[in-house]
């Protein structure tokens, strides 16, 4: 895939970064034969369609493309990396849930040989609730839950279990202690965490997680049910992106539910969740309200401190992938999400949570957790070439845009 690569420093941890999202938007000629080779297989096809192919998205993991064949519109994935499961995660997640809810497989290929992967889904007009706000996603709330309960409720069997999911997300500190010294002095220096603070950090989490988590109902967990993930089709409501789903108990998949759509803001929008949730839910429909609501708060600081370990887990990728100061709309988020933690995260981590505020605030500009000349001298910057001030022009854009 044709992916820009240019040198820079401080943007990354690295000196050479290549950014998925900022690959060139026109489709290469090796794309077009690899999906023209792929679609040939699949359908007989009768005319040219190359022109009809479009680059939707493109992250670390996988490219989306629209394609139009013979009339009909679909949305294929398309994945070179042989050792994610991003694909077939969510392959195993649409072949359970109703396509009432969701997307339709139209097909899916693993090429073993080549290592590339392939998922044509059906393709959902409608716009995102990014588009509408939070308070039309409340005004439809019933539907919203009924279309979780009806997710909850399908088959997650071939689903990864959540302590499997728990362990592969502490896969990060694999990756940064294969990093090299400069990569690990910078983060040391930007955040006031050394790898292992954040070694010990993850193994408290694995310790909570093994004495106090467990499941009453296991369900199939979307997992990043965040609003651009949930599609408004004028009287329905569509679930996409499917690829981080897993097993989960209930009261966990109901609170990240509440935390990604950023509920949480508002004590009303949240207890008017979990009362519509209980009642239509099939599988809570044996608790009163009360013993359901007592349960979710006996739950509470737990699955509070399971869902730091994800955003935890989400940011510290995110450096290593895009940079600190790249893609800060997804890292304003997650800095969303760990505020409203925070008072749960500082009770367990008060000896750390200076190096985790400087973490999770790295992106904002106007909270300027580092010394830019000491990160310049370490990433071996001439003095002459040190600003007094560090500008980011994608920092500077997200906030023009706000």
């Amino acid at each position: 895939m044709a992916i820009k690569e240019k040198e820079i420093y401080l943007n990354n941890f690295f000196a050479v970064d290549c950014r998925p999202d900022q690959r060139d938007s026109e489709i290469s000629e090796f794309e077009k034969k690899l999906i023209k080779s792929y679609i040939e297989n699949i359908f007989s096809i009768t005319e040219e369609f190359e022109n009809e192919i479009e680059l939707i998205s493109s992250n670390f993991f996988y490219e989306s493309y629209s394609l139009l064949i013979e009339g009909q519109k679909y949305l294929l994935k398309i994945s070179l990396d042989p050792d994610n499961r991003s694909l077939s995660t969510e392959k195993k997640a649409l072949d359970s849930v109703s396509d009432l809810i969701s997307s339709k497989i139209v097909n899916y290929e693993n090429d073993e040989d080549s290592g590339i992967e392939f998922l044509l889904v059906s393709w959902e007009n409608g716009e995102n609730f990014d588009f509408f706000g939070v308070d039309e996603l409340v005004y439809n709330l019933g539907t919203l839950v009924c279309n979780l309960d009806f997710m909850h409720e399908s088959d997650s069997s071939d689903l990864m279990s959540f302590e499997d999911k728990f362990l592969e997300n502490e896969s990060i500190l694999e990756i940064m202690e294969s990093s090299d010294e400069i990569e690990k002095s910078i983060l040391a220096k930007l955040v006031d965490l050394n790898e292992d603070d954040i070694k010990h950090i993850f193994s408290i989490l694995k310790n909570i997680s093994k004495e106090r988590y467990s499941e009453d109902i296991t369900v199939l967990c979307h997992s990043n049910l965040k609003k651009s993930n949930i599609l408004y089709q004028s009287e329905y409501i569509k679930f996409i992106n499917f690829e981080r789903s897993h097993k989960a108990d209930i009261y966990y998949s109901l609170m990240k539910v509440i935390n990604n759509l950023s509920l949480f803001k508002s004590a009303k929008d949240v207890s008017a969740f979990l009362k519509k949730y209980h009642s239509v839910s099939k599988l809570v429909n044996h608790l009163s309200l009360e013993e359901f609501l007592t349960k979710y708060e006996e739950k509470k600081e737990t699955n509070r401190l399971l869902i730091f370990q994800d955003i935890l887990h989400r940011v510290l990728f995110h450096f290593g992938a895009y940079g600190a100061f790249h893609k800060v709309e997804d890292l304003a988020r997650y800095t969303d999400l760990y505020n409203n933690l925070r008072p749960t995260v500082e009770k367990y981590f008060q000896d750390y949570i200076k190096g985790l505020d400087k973490l999770f605030y790295t992106c904002i500009s106007s909270v300027q957790t580092y010394d830019i000349n000491e990160l310049n001298k370490i990433m071996g910057v001439p003095e002459e070439e040190h600003s007094e001030k560090y500008s980011n022009p994608a920092i500077e854009e997200y906030q023009a845009e706000d």
